[in-house]
């Protein structure tokens, strides 16, 4: 590559990690208020006796929390659900990291968000404000009951979203979960009482 093409090459790249950096900067400023606000209002709605676990396809994050809060919370019927397709299962990556954490994905099958399980549910938790807007919308989920996972997140991230690990590596998938971890421990506690 000549001198001219890695100097443009480098300044996209700087002008990218700008862009990227200032593009999330909302998130990052705003997260222990959102961090905050996400306690009292899981606070505000116990007793929780349902919670639904949204994704955009329900393969990868929201099969992986429904099952880390299955196991945590046993009194609490816990679902999960996706924006788009039914009947697939959790991809090969979200298997093993889960079988890593002791919970079993073996038997998954995706299923599709419905009008139902929406309105019967306490508490529905999404991974981005996309899809807490789409529910509110079209399945008209009161904007009290629904939770963007990344806000119960203690730990301040590039983004609010948890991030979507589908077709990425395996180290991808366990940032996301790691992450959900974090999100699953503060509402057990709050459920609990802590």
């Amino acid at each position: 590559m000549s001198a001219p093409n890695i100097m443009k090459g480098n300044a996209y790249n700087g002008l990218k990690g700008v862009y990227l950096a200032a593009r999330n900067l909302p998130d990052r400023m705003l997260h222990r208020r959102r961090y905050l606000d996400a306690r009292r209002r899981v606070s505000r709605l116990i007793p929780i006796r349902s919670i639904l676990v949204v994704c955009h396809g329900n393969v990868c994050r929201s099969p992986y929390l429904e099952a880390v809060l299955q196991r945590a919370l046993p009194q609490i019927r816990v679902t999960s659900a996706g924006l788009v397709g039914s009947g697939r299962a959790a991809p090969p990556e979200s298997q093993t990291l889960a079988a890593k954490r002791g919970l079993d994905l073996s038997a998954f099958r995706s299923k599709p968000v419905a009008g139902a399980n929406v309105s019967r549910s306490d508490l529905v938790i999404v991974m981005d404000a996309d899809q807490a807007s789409h529910l509110s919308r079209v399945f008209r989920a009161p904007a009290a009951r629904i939770i963007v996972a990344g806000d119960l997140d203690p730990v301040a991230s590039p983004t609010r979203a948890i991030r979507d690990p589908w077709g990425q590596s395996i180290e991808v998938f366990g940032t996301s979960f790691d992450r959900l971890d974090r999100c699953a421990r503060t509402l057990v506690a709050l459920i609990h009482g802590g």
